[in-house]
């Protein structure tokens, strides 16, 4: 694509620039000084491991999930969150159904995951030149570097689907581009079908599957990664009789198993003895190690993610006052605690005076307390998983400087009231802030806006929930059985015992409300319960297409905005520097903008 035109140069910069370090002098004999020869670089096995290096670290980029693809893409577009700052029309645009051409963000995401697909390219190439001269010795360490880079390649294209592509097999996906581009006139590609992007995708995990065999680092991908992948991009393709077979081979052979639910909730916070577990198929490896000598590792080369910074939670100051952790742009939508089952009182309806002092009503704290201690026993309590997924006011903590405050609910000024300005109704605010993915052992500028908690792309109950999916017609008992699995272990029960909990048929009474188009849906319900957060609910919202049906869910946005449906949503603008740049007549915009 030619967005990315200057790439080419910069990537060959960065290698040089790395590799200088313990490679021979003639390394550097170059006769073009702007680029790297293909006769010297790379000449072994640890240079090729420095080209790949760049491929992962592309997951990192600002673009993508360093820094936008939750809350600038993902949480608005699936109504994971609300708005606190309600200023920018393109953010807000994305959630109320009419996403604006040009918002910042989406170029930002759109540049940067293409330019993972661009280092794949760079990277599956230079192997192939290594391969031509390498030792035969060393076919396998080749086939396993190679394996990653395909990998890498279709994860990139699998995002740019999910955001830019349209839902539908025969509309418009994404351009597909499988080498570095010589020339300009090589830079001009149309978008393929929604089809042929999900096949060539098909096909470079295929690849990987084949490839990756004896590579057993969980840091990486692996021959289970590039199958579970493959299972469900067959899954979202259609083919139906592929996506059972994969997923059959990674229910029965892979060795993974449902973490207990006491793992399950530690899982997401960037505890790492919590992470790489045994359900996890392919996840993105975060470190809070940003370089502090340059002050703001969030726009730095680093080993983790500034993507929480617009979702921090507010907390309670010592003086009464409500004070942001980052940002704090964004938080959990109200209508998510509904969904969860939470039906209480708002906290501000529960709040009283007592000798000048304000406090919660003791009969709250009580009745919160047992919500926490008996969780997933009370007929009138929510899911489990809520409390993973969202940090309650005044009754969760985070820690600051060392010190332990009270979450505070959104917005700021003192903690028992609103200011009237946010037109927000304190009989009906909830304001919880959202969890996953947070750094809950202080403010992001402690480490200079860098949190370290990993991004699942492919865990076990997606498997699960996908088999049950593919043979609920023809299996119904089977296919409940492996909802139960899923549901069962988020209320801590064995994931393959009979438990008190067990959904009675595919259409029993799920926790939401009633109005609620997931009210008697099971599958979905425990779809969007499970992976809450991770950025996997707008695939689904596309895949069954069910924005309308959301849309009439959640209702408004940003304290009282209406969302208004409108198909088109589906798939957000491409960046219009693509059109100007790239003159093939197949490069069209999604409709609607």
């Amino acid at each position: 694509m030619k967005i990315l035109n200057n790439i080419k140069f910069k990537i060959l910069i960065f290698v040089l620039s790395i590799s200088m370090f313990g490679c021979k002098d003639s390394f550097l004999d170059l006769v073009n000084k702007d680029a790297i020869s293909p006769a010297v670089f790379p000449t072994t096995v640890a240079q090729l491991d420095i080209i790949l290096a760049s491929v992962y670290g592309e997951q990192h980029d600002w673009g993508f999930l360093g820094g936008a693809w939750h809350g600038y893409a993902m949480y608005p577009l699936d109504h994971t969150c609300d708005f606190q700052w309600r200023q920018d029309e393109g953010w807000l645009g994305e959630s109320l159904g009419r996403a604006i051409l040009g918002w910042a963000s989406g170029i930002t995401e759109w540049r940067d995951i293409s330019r993972g697909v661009y280092y794949a390219n760079s990277c599956l190439e230079a192997i192939e030149t290594y391969r031509k001269t390498a030792p035969a010795t060393e076919k396998q360490q080749i086939d396993i570097r190679q394996g990653q880079a395909l990998f890498l390649r279709a994860f990139y294209w699998w995002h740019l689907q999910e955001m830019y592509g349209q839902p539908n097999l025969d509309g418009m996906g994404i351009p597909i581009i499988k080498s570095v581009p010589k020339d300009l006139v090589a830079m001009n590609v149309p978008r393929s079908s929604t089809l042929n992007s999900y096949q060539a995708m098909i096909n470079d995990f295929k690849k990987a599957a084949d490839l990756l065999v004896g590579q057993t680092d969980v840091h990486r991908a692996t021959v289970w990664s590039a199958k579970a992948a493959l299972a469900r991009t067959y899954m979202f393709a259609a083919k139906l009789d592929s996506a059972k077979i994969y997923l059959e081979d990674c229910i029965n052979n892979s060795g993974k198993t449902l973490v207990p639910f006491s793992s399950y909730k530690n899982m997401f916070n960037g505890n790492s003895t919590y992470e790489y577990n045994s359900e996890s198929f392919y996840e993105v490896g975060n470190k809070a190690e940003p370089d502090k000598t340059n002050g703001n590792g969030a726009r730095q080369a680093n080993t983790g993610s500034t993507i929480t910074l617009l979702y921090t939670p507010i907390y309670v100051y010592s003086d009464g006052t409500r004070k942001a952790m980052g940002y704090s742009n964004l938080y959990m939508h109200d209508r998510n605690l509904t969904r969860f089952g939470y039906n209480d009182l708002p906290m501000l309806k529960v709040v009283e005076q007592v000798n000048g002092v304000w406090k919660l009503k003791d009969s709250y704290v009580a009745q919160q307390k047992d919500r926490r201690n008996l969780v997933g026993t009370q007929a009138d309590g929510p899911d489990p998983r809520l409390y993973v997924c969202g940090l309650q006011p005044m009754v969760d903590s985070v820690k600051i400087a060392g010190v332990y405050y009270k979450v505070g609910m959104t917005e700021f000024g003192n903690w028992w009231t609103l200011d009237p300005t946010t037109n927000l109704d304190p009989a009906t605010f909830y304001g919880w802030a959202l969890k996953k993915n947070q750094y809950l052992d202080g403010t992001l500028a402690e480490t200079m806006n860098i949190a370290g908690a990993n991004f699942y792309f492919i865990r076990l109950p997606d498997i699960y929930l996908l088999y049950a999916e593919i043979i609920k017609s023809t299996n119904p008992t089977l296919a409940l059985e492996y909802i139960n699995k899923v549901h069962r272990r988020a209320y801590s029960y064995d994931p393959n015992a009979v438990s008190p909990v067990d959904y009675k048929s595919l259409t029993d009474r799920t926790k939401t409300a009633a109005d609620d188009h997931l009210a008697n849906n099971p599958l979905l319900y425990e779809r969007w319960a499970e992976f809450f957060g991770e950025g996997r609910w707008w695939e689904d919202v596309r895949r069954f297409k069910i924005g309308g049906n959301e849309a009439s869910f959640y209702k408004t946005v940003a304290a009282g905005r209406v969302i208004t449906w409108r198909d088109e949503n589906y798939a957000m603008p491409l960046p219009p520097l693509e059109f100007e740049s790239n003159g093939d007549p197949g490069m069209k915009q999604n409709p609607g903008y």
